[in-house]
């Protein structure tokens, strides 16, 4: 091939695959998840204490959901606002942290001898973080006692999670 044919063919696959880059951006951005004012897709997941977990069974309670992994700072930082609010709701509101896709012996390591107030669920293949779409971590989903998903943050915010919270507990006596 000449530099010349050999460069008008970089160029048409240079092209090519941009727009298949495009196409398959623009497709992924269209796959929906959870929505809020709709029901959490269910799921059942075992956990670090060797349990499982089934959203649907948490009916009756409001349900914080947080999906993390171990490599992630701000994650860790939204762990230590989950354990203080998993304290003070005393059992009030379920709180569920979805590690996704760390070995358990990693997260237990992670953890080490403290005991937790919350849940530490493992999404070990990503399925249950597929199914709500999540990109980013952290990503918290907050289930009112019906089921339904009253909001969706992104990132670690005390602020944020106490908002979330709020919008879940439902009405005081």
């Amino acid at each position: 091939m000449t530099n010349k044919r050999f460069r008008k063919w970089l160029v048409k696959a240079g092209l090519i695959v941009a727009m298949l880059s495009l196409i398959g951006g623009a497709t992924s951005c269209t796959g929906t998840g959870p929505e809020v004012g709709k029901q959490a897709p269910d799921f059942t997941l075992g956990t670090m204490a060797g349990t499982e977990i089934t959203l649907s069974e948490l009916r009756g309670t409001p349900v914080v959901l947080n999906f993390w992994a171990i490599d992630c700072p701000a994650c860790q930082d939204q762990l230590v606002y989950l354990e203080q609010a998993a304290e003070q709701s005393d059992g009030e509101i379920a709180i569920i942290a979805v590690d996704i896709g760390d070995p358990l012996s990693r997260i237990k390591q992670f953890f080490g001898d403290y005991k937790l107030h919350f849940t530490v669920a493992l999404d070990k293949d990503a399925q249950v973080s597929y199914k709500y779409n999540v990109r980013y971590t952290p990503t918290t989903f907050f289930i009112d006692s019906n089921g339904v998903i009253r909001a969706i943050k992104i990132g670690a915010s005390e602020t944020e999670l106490w908002a979330g919270i709020e919008t879940i507990r439902g009405p005081t006596p």
